[in-house]
């Protein structure tokens, strides 16, 4: 039996009651008394104490059928728009591998593509058949690419080049920017590093290929390790032939892909099979700290669940491949990795814009299917970012406000100095920060923050002067 504690009439005593024990509520009390029971979902009013027909959910086919109508209707007055694919400016001496990697990705997937560098560059583009005989020399496909030095629209694609990561174990002294490739290469680190950032923040979809996909592992945590010769380097670079078609000429390796993995429903041929080929240009791949795990990349929830997995492994005939390795690890390296936490994120170690007229039909469909998957995820996020400027267009900010703020000065300071930190960087948002300190401080008063009884105390007074000072 449960007891209550009482006061005695009697002063000075104490003493207890016995009370019946309390049980909870049931459904039949709760009718009883007037109440409301949720229904499936949380959802209330579903059964009421009232007499009346109850209010019933629709079936489960009538559910369905309803979701798909409102789709319907919101897809055909909201149309997915067909976006470009950004890719991020590799500055070489004459712009003929930014060439490349527009005209390629233009090629196979029939987008425009854009440029996005940093703001002391000047982007350029060159057929290396200008410099090259036997090489293309003609111009871009479509329109000329649009040059901006923020973050552009769609997917974010980022290429490779001839230098490694600075973690990389250990350093090819081939690969290491030296001289005036010291300056440009470091211009492009820093740019794609803050592209990567925000990309992250916003929840962009990003393919990085090859040296690309280093970028995107390093913005992660993760690093690379090095390879024997004669394992995933290519005997010659792929090139465009003077008819402006891919030549066939670089090295290729076995791949495979791990089921149920993005990559895997992705990177299929028209008849749903995904090759067990791909070419190879690359001297390092991701390193591992242990068996399935990239080293370096962080892990999130109770389950220790990476943000990146692998979702492909290369098999060359000298493997293991890696140098100087000594840890158990698979023999077969990573040639993949991806992260379905959040947008599509992807890197690959090889070319799949280098597939084109004169491939093999399956390789060149699941190829240009996967750049496609990609840049689809581009369109859904632009999409998705349209429809969140609309609402906040629709949106009156003052109806989130309570009456009393609606017309606060200070806080339509607060509001206009974060939105201008939200577009520069880090000393940006402090300065923005003092100034929006300093504002309310101007505006509201001190006499207004200070306690009625020492407004007129001159002790604070001097103790607020001297701080000043």
């Amino acid at each position: 039996m449960a007891h209550r504690k009482y006061d005695n009439p009697r002063r000075g005593t104490l003493g207890f009651v016995r009370t019946r024990p309390l049980r909870p509520p049931t459904r039949q009390d709760v009718l009883a008394l007037g109440g409301i029971v949720a229904g499936p979902y949380g959802t209330p009013g579903y059964e009421h104490a009232k007499p009346g027909p109850p209010m019933l959910l629709r079936p489960e086919s009538g559910r369905k059928a309803r979701s798909a109508e409102v789709s319907g209707q919101l897809t055909a007055a909201n149309p997915i728009k067909r976006q470009p694919i950004t890719i991020t400016h590799r500055e070489d001496a004459f712009g003929a591998g930014a060439f490349w990697d527009h005209y390629t990705t233009r090629s196979t997937t029939g987008r425009q593509t854009d440029i996005s560098h940093h703001r002391k560059v000047t982007a350029t583009l060159e057929a290396s058949g200008v410099r090259n005989r036997g090489q293309y020399t003609g111009a871009l496909p479509g329109r000329r690419p649009s040059r901006t030095t923020g973050p552009g629209s769609g997917l974010l694609l980022i290429t490779g080049g001839n230098y490694g990561l600075e973690s990389e174990t250990p350093r090819n002294r081939d690969h290491v920017a030296a001289d005036g490739a010291l300056k440009r290469h470091g211009r492009r680190v820093r740019h794609e590093a803050d592209l990567l950032k925000q990309a992250q923040l916003t929840g962009r979809p990003v393919l990085g290929i090859c040296g690309g996909s280093w970028r995107v592992l390093e913005s992660y945590g993760g690093s690379t390790r090095g390879v024997k010769p004669k394992t995933h380097q290519t005997k010659k670079m792929p090139y465009l032939t003077t008819k402006g078609v891919v030549a066939r000429v670089a090295s290729t390796h076995g791949l495979d892909v791990t089921p149920g993995s993005m990559l895997s429903g992705a990177f299929r041929d028209d008849q749903q099979a995904t090759p067990s080929q791909v070419n190879t240009a690359h001297w390092a791949v991701a390193e591992e700290a242990s068996p399935g795990h990239l080293k370096g990349v962080p892990t999130i929830g109770r389950n220790k669940q990476p943000l990146l997995t692998i979702s492909a492994r290369g098999g060359t005939r000298n493997d293991p491949p890696y140098l100087k390795k000594t840890e158990k690890v698979p023999d077969r390296s990573v040639e993949a990795f991806e992260t379905r936490h959040g947008a599509p994120v992807m890197g690959i170690q090889w070319h799949p814009e280098a597939y084109g007229t004169g491939f093999e039909a399956s390789h060149t469909q699941a190829n240009r299917r996967l750049l496609d998957w990609m840049a689809q995820a581009g369109d859904a996020y632009e999409a998705r970012r349209g429809m969140t400027q609309q609402f906040k267009a629709a949106l009156d900010p003052r109806r989130s406000l309570p009456p009393r703020m609606q017309d606060n000065r200070a806080l339509a300071v607060a509001r206009r100095n974060a939105q201008r930190g939200l577009h520069h960087g880090e000393e940006a948002a402090i300065e923005a920060r003092h100034d929006l300190a300093d504002e309310f401080s101007r505006r509201v008063g001190a006499r207004r923050l200070t306690p009625r009884y020492l407004v007129g105390n001159q002790a604070l007074q001097l103790v607020r002067r001297n701080a000043k000072l």
